[in-house]
């Protein structure tokens, strides 16, 4: 009863709504500060990502004229022919452009991955990249 009466006096004297006001207002600042510290977060991590990604891409990007450069002289191992391309196959060490029927030169045999690739070199453009081993089958003579 004694907490009803003090809610009475308090909803009569206003400061019930100050209090409401107060508390309204402390969360709302609460939740303004947490939602800007959430997109500051978003913004570092976004930052952060875009820097890794330019990171990796010059990385990769030396690492294939690293490689290109050391096989321009690196002796054929057999010639080729390609049989099946798939132009989804896309990256900075795959070979583009090539065709069913293209002559390739094999340059280096290995595995990357799950998968068995050759190192190739494009006879008609002298474009160097990585073709699956499986589409590519010894060119006869």
């Amino acid at each position: 009863r004694e907490m009803w009466s003090r809610l009475a006096a308090a909803h009569t004297s206003g400061s019930l709504y100050l209090g409401l006001s107060a508390a309204s207002a402390a969360s709302a600042g609460a939740l303004y500060l947490i939602q800007s510290q959430e997109a500051e977060d978003r913004r570092r991590v976004d930052h952060e990502l875009v820097r890794m990604r330019v990171e990796a891409k010059r990385k990769a990007t030396a690492e294939t004229e690293e490689t290109l450069a050391r096989l321009r002289a690196a002796p054929v191992l057999w010639d080729g022919i390609v049989t099946r391309c798939d132009p989804s196959l896309v990256g900075h060490a795959m070979l583009t452009g090539s065709k069913p029927g293209s002559a390739v030169e094999v340059l280096e045999e290995r595995t990357v991955g799950e998968g068995s690739y050759y190192t190739v070199r494009d006879v008609e453009t002298g474009k160097v990249g990585l073709h699956p081993a499986s589409w590519v089958e010894r060119a006869e003579g």
